[in-house]
């Protein structure tokens, strides 16, 4: 047993055999205008099939030899790119590249924290079955050549770019231990995982299929109906002037009322938070300040607020009012922010 094409050959004829059994599973989403996820992300409802249709049991950590575990490594059918290259090419924005693949500059966007960055070696991938998971879950049968594809797939959403310090808190964690900071993004993290899961043919545990389940309900929505949690994200940059106000509209259509524990991440570069007001318009006009401006130092960066928007519909645009309240000061860049109510 030996080389890609064994590896290919076998996750085929699995996915043939599930897809008439469990009614054409793998048919994907496209990715959200507002960011560039990795491809082959299923339907929520065929994400739930595959998560009941999927064996348990896992081969205890401690009992396993260390084995072979490939990183990024070269693929010829990249022509000569590394998996790397290739996805922070494919999914920046304005990427420009050395004659070596290399990326030199470009805007990436990482959205388990949905933080924006232009500083190359900020934008790392993430496996999001990390390699010790998936060694844990079943690789550690696998050839080195098996492995090695398993590392450098992009053509399932196993390759996700993040930041450093969002790459290192996931670290190997499965959805039983860590979710996305950004929680626009989870419905479509835990179907990716499924689907990785399920294409390889990969254990799960308990704790984790139970977590799997519970996700999928709260942020995909249940029996596909509206989700538990309704969310949306608008990422236009621009520039927020000296004492000037910026505006980003968010438009959602989700039943009911918005929740208690409603939440807003902003991401803004500027070097004096305590200069910036933030405040949310509701549907109805209805205006909150989320963040009052004040005498405060350093960076703003990305920040994240609870807002109690239980008197809100959910449904209908809301706006975000970014002010810089101090003429004199510092010019600065909003990069984004996301809704989850």
């Amino acid at each position: 047993m030996s080389s890609w094409s064994h590896l290919t050959r076998r996750a085929t004829a699995a996915l043939a055999a599930a897809a008439l059994a469990l009614l054409g599973l793998l048919a994907v989403d496209a990715a959200p205008a507002e960011a560039v996820r990795p491809p082959g992300i299923l339907h929520r409802d065929r994400a739930v099939r595959a998560e009941r249709a999927h064996r348990r049991g896992r081969v205890p950590r401690l009992h396993l030899r260390p084995g072979p575990v490939p990183a990024l490594e070269v693929r010829d059918r990249l022509g000569g790119c590394t998996a790397r290259q290739y996805i922070l090419k494919r999914d920046g924005q304005n990427v420009v590249t050395s004659d070596g693949c290399q990326p030199t500059s470009g805007n990436w966007q990482s959205d388990f924290d949905n933080t924006w960055t232009t500083t190359v070696s900020n934008a790392t991938i993430d496996h999001v079955v990390a390699l010790s998971e998936a060694w844990a879950s079943g690789a550690w049968a696998w050839t080195t050549a098996e492995r090695q594809a398993f590392a450098n797939d992009i053509n399932s959403p196993q390759l996700w770019i993040a930041t450093t310090s969002a790459n290192s808190s996931k670290s190997d964690y499965d959805p039983a231990e860590w979710m996305p900071s950004n929680s626009a993004v989870r419905c479509d993290y835990v179907k990716a995982w499924t689907h990785v899961k399920y294409l390889y043919d990969l254990t799960v545990d308990s704790s984790e299929k139970t977590a799997i389940q519970s996700h999928l309900t709260n942020y995909c929505g249940s029996s596909g109906g509206d989700p538990t949690g309704c969310s949306g994200s608008n990422t236009t940059a621009g520039t927020i002037t000296e004492g000037g106000t910026i505006t980003r509209a968010i438009t959602l259509s989700c039943n009911g009322s918005a929740s208690s524990t409603s939440s807003v991440t902003v991401s803004i570069t500027h070097p004096y938070y305590g200069d910036i007001q933030v405040q949310l318009r509701a549907p109805d006009g209805t205006v909150r300040t989320v963040q009052a401006s004040s005498s405060a130092t350093g960076n703003f960066g990305s920040r994240s607020y609870s807002l109690n928007l239980s008197s809100e519909a959910r449904s209908g645009t809301w706006t975000l009012l970014v002010t810089d309240t101090y003429n004199g000061g510092s010019t600065g860049t909003f990069n984004s922010w996301s809704l989850s109510i």
